[in-house]
């Protein structure tokens, strides 16, 4: 056998190996990973279109809540004026909020004012018997005679199909501003998924999607919130939002980014291979190191990405620009899908109103204070902190300028917290908590202090009892280290007792800081 010939047969057994070899890494490595990614993907984006339609319909239930708790409302139920409507329920405040429409109903669910943008006009009426309704099995906006009766706040809200169109509704009891006493009606806030709510919803959430009016006797989807798992790859889902008490319902197609699998290219894998023929060994070694290993690395990297649920950053340093582009823009996606998931996270523990921490973020941090207290006895102090007169504020000066009082108030004990270990948080209304990493007795009597003087240099204008400034009254409980039988206390014992003290400071006269030591 010449050598030629040698050469020609070792070529064609080593054209055939790697033929194999790479059809083998095609069907057998590569494929799967990428059908595993794609899939992940299109479930992620399902995930986050979820998450941003909760957390939207979350946000008008908290805006509803502001609004309902509300002593002046409360007035208002009882003798309905044009100037309350003009000066703290204007159209416009509602249109900034994307609010669509607003009821107000007295407790025997009969419409006292109400508010519709242009968009609901023509549908005013059908809208207003459809929330007033109360004989529908499994479905009420307003509040039953029960949740009347028990005289403390209670809220509905979901979805509703109406007229073609997805819309949230959120309903709270109206009462007094302190959560508790009698409730003189409700409040009922609307907000219709349109394209421009849609366009937002898309742009944080980073994903593609559309709602179109359907008839359910023709479609045998799974309903959108069921959150089933989706088991296979296609360029769109789509999913049904339906009414429990009619035949309406809404079709939510999600588009997805990435759609079908590659397909192989039998013209350039011959070009390849017949290329490879004309080559030396050496430009075959080369061409591997520079082209295979990289797709191989970076199948790997998306593999081990789907088995751990950690989504890792690719290398950005190739020889060859279509892989570098391809590392780049993975890498670019996955800072932009971090982010938006630390601004989701982020959404579920912020105040909507001041900006600073919620009360479900104050609780989150409570569980870590109380375990260091029962597990290594460090103590800790709580402080709670009202605004004096708040009513008297909003009924003189709106609900509007009592937001800008409440954000400012909020502002400075950030500010003023900030040198310490601590979390200052809004814990509902006008009531704000502050828990500190310390418990020693007169650097916390030095920092309410130091809190209660701030707010007053605000000079926030409110002429009352002498004063001429908006101030605040703080309670504060300062937890011993070594206190016997610490395991059965929790956070809610320690916090009643600050709120004890709140009540004398206010009792003493208001502007007043009051500190004791927890007990047995």
């Amino acid at each position: 056998m010449t050598l030629k010939r040698f050469s020609l047969l070792l070529l064609s057994s080593l054209l055939l190996t790697i033929t194999m070899l790479l059809v083998s890494i095609y069907y057998f490595f590569y494929l799967p990973g990428i059908k595993t990614e794609i899939l992940d993907q299109q479930q992620q984006e399902y995930n986050l279109l979820y998450s941003a339609l909760s957390l939207s319909k979350n946000s008008l239930t908290t805006l509803c809540y502001d609004y309902a708790v509300w002593d002046e409302l409360v007035e208002y139920i009882g003798n309905p004026t044009d100037d309350f409507v003009q000066r703290s329920m204007p159209d416009n405040a509602f249109k900034a909020a994307n609010i669509d429409a607003v009821f107000v109903s007295d407790i025997n669910n009969e419409l006292v004012w109400d508010y519709q943008d242009d968009s609901l006009t023509s549908s005013r009426l059908s809208l207003v018997d459809l929330i007033h309704q109360q004989n529908i099995p499994s479905f009420a906006i307003l509040p039953t005679t029960a949740e009347i009766a028990s005289q403390t706040v209670s809220s509905r809200s979901g979805y509703i199909v109406f007229g073609g169109a997805l819309i949230y509704f959120s309903n709270t009891t109206i009462l007094p501003s302190t959560g508790h006493g009698e409730i003189v009606g409700s409040l009922t806030m609307v907000r219709l998924v349109d394209k421009a709510l849609i366009k937002d919803i898309s742009q944080f959430s980073l994903v593609n999607f559309s709602i179109a009016d359907v008839q359910t006797s023709t479609k045998s989807m799974q309903e959108f919130f069921s959150l089933k798992p989706i088991e296979n790859i296609a360029p769109s889902h789509s999913w049904l939002i339906r009414n429990t008490f009619d035949n309406q319902a809404i079709q939510v197609t999600l588009h997805h980014k990435k759609v079908s699998l590659p397909q192989l290219n039998w013209v350039s894998a011959i070009t390849i291979l017949l290329s490879i023929v004309l080559i030396v060994s050496l430009s075959l070694i080369a061409l591997s190191r520079l082209l295979i290993e990289p797709l191989i690395r970076f199948n790997k990297s998306i593999n081990d990405s789907s088995d751990n649920n950690f989504m890792s950053k690719m290398a950005s340093n190739h020889f060859i620009d279509e892989i570098e582009n391809v590392s780049y823009s993975f890498n670019q996606l996955l800072l932009k899908f971090n982010a938006q998931q630390n601004y989701l996270e982020t959404l579920a523990v912020q105040d909507s109103l001041t900006g600073i921490t919620n009360r479900r973020g104050l609780e989150s941090f409570s569980k870590r204070i109380i375990s260091r207290w029962h597990l290594e006895n460090i103590g800790f102090s709580v402080m709670m902190i009202d605004v004096d007169n708040f009513k008297y504020f909003n009924d003189q000066q709106g609900h509007l300028n009592g937001d800008d009082a409440l954000i400012a108030v909020a502002t400075c004990l950030v500010k003023v917290m900030a040198p310490y270990d601590a979390l200052a948080s809004r814990y509902g209304g006008e009531e704000f908590c502050i828990i500190l990493a310390d418990n020693h007795y007169q650097n916390i009597l030095k920092v309410a202090e130091e809190i209660r003087e701030s707010i007053e240099q605000l000079q926030i204008p409110n002429k009352i009892d002498g004063r001429n400034w908006v101030t605040v009254s703080i309670g504060v409980v300062v937890v011993d280290d070594k206190l016997a039988g610490v395991q059965k206390y929790n956070f809610s014992d320690v916090l009643q007792h600050a709120d004890e003290q709140l009540y004398l400071a206010k009792q003493t006269g208001r502007n007043t800081v009051i500190v004791a030591r927890f007990s047995n």
